[in-house]
């Protein structure tokens, strides 16, 4: 006989004004899916942000006292809503341990735990409430650093909170930006470190998009790679395009990326022919990037090659 589905239990936490209910809303209550659900959201805490405005499935009640997050609350709360859905954006100052030893109506299932932190605060609090920090941070498998911006010390986060976490999948969002796709030196498939950088085709677009973001990474380095070669009007004598077809977002959805590149037999190769390029990487002023700095490949040695397997 199969087993009765159980009602999923979400649990977001984390400190006061990281920002977990404009997560939730913007996250959550206007996932389409939602909509097919009736949401019980427990919050227990109020911040700045409050839940306003919200579709009737989902309904709202809040716990303001510790002492009120008990086993019978929560039977009430079940009787009374009957939610297929439970949204707990919870107080982590309160202890994780409170609401993990309270039994909750059999019907509902632990299904994940999420941490939402303020990049703002994130040193503040990890050196002064560490052992908190640590009990927020223990049983999650997703945490999002909150108001982030590009100059911040993004491998302090990642080394604090994986040290704590090491299983959790760590997200890095900006109020402009949104998700902001951060690749520190130790992710990258491969090493910085080796004589000469050698890109198969699936870390070419790992370097290409970390070429753009960190430049000085790869000033001086040799990179080898297996390329398209592009020769547009406007190029000058002397160079070429090298780079690959990429798949954006989808298969219909190719784009063309490359860097120039500077060889003086540029003029001798094939218009879309593939070559296996050698060379040296620097930022200079281009006039093909409409005379803004940019990657230019000074290239070693360049030899056609046969065109790749799909």
């Amino acid at each position: 006989m199969f087993g009765t589905r159980k009602v999923p239990v979400f649990i977001i936490n984390g400190f006061l004004e990281a920002g977990k209910t404009t997560f939730i809303k913007n996250a959550i209550v206007k996932d389409p899916k939602m909509q097919r659900e009736k949401v019980l959201l427990i919050v227990c805490e109020e911040g700045e942000v409050e839940f306003e405005n919200l579709p009737d499935n989902m309904k709202v009640h809040v716990i303001e006292e510790k002492e009120d997050v008990r086993s019978d609350t929560f039977g009430k709360l079940n009787e009374k809503y009957k939610p297929t859905f439970v949204i707990i954006e919870y107080n982590g100052v309160w202890g994780m341990q409170t609401l993990y030893q309270t039994p909750m109506p059999k019907t509902w299932g632990l299904a994940d735990q999420m941490t939402i932190v303020d990049a703002r605060t994130f040193g503040n609090y990890f050196a002064n409430m560490k052992s908190i920090f640590a009990d927020i941070l223990r049983s999650s498998t997703s945490v999002i650093m909150n108001r982030c911006t590009r100059l911040d010390n993004f491998k302090l986060y990642k080394d604090s909170i994986k040290r704590i976490s090491p299983q959790c999948e760590l997200m890095y969002v900006s109020d402009d930006e949104g998700i902001l796709d951060i690749m520190l030196e130790e992710d990258l498939p491969y090493s910085l470190n080796d004589s000469v950088i050698v890109l198969d085709k699936d870390a070419y677009v790992t370097w290409y998009i970390d070429m753009i973001d960190n430049p000085d990474r790869y000033e001086g380095k040799t990179v080898e790679y297996v390329a398209q070669a592009a020769k547009p009007d406007y190029f000058r004598e002397g160079y070429f395009l090298t780079g690959n077809m990429v798949m954006t977002c989808c298969e219909d959805d190719m784009q063309f990326m490359g860097f120039v590149c500077k060889y003086d037999k540029a003029d001798m190769l094939e218009e879309g022919g593939y070559v296996r390029v050698r060379a040296e990487v620097h930022t200079e002023n281009a006039p093909e990037y409409d005379e803004e700095s940019g990657p230019v490949l000074h290239a070693k040695s360049v030899a056609p090659v046969a065109r790749p397997k799909k």
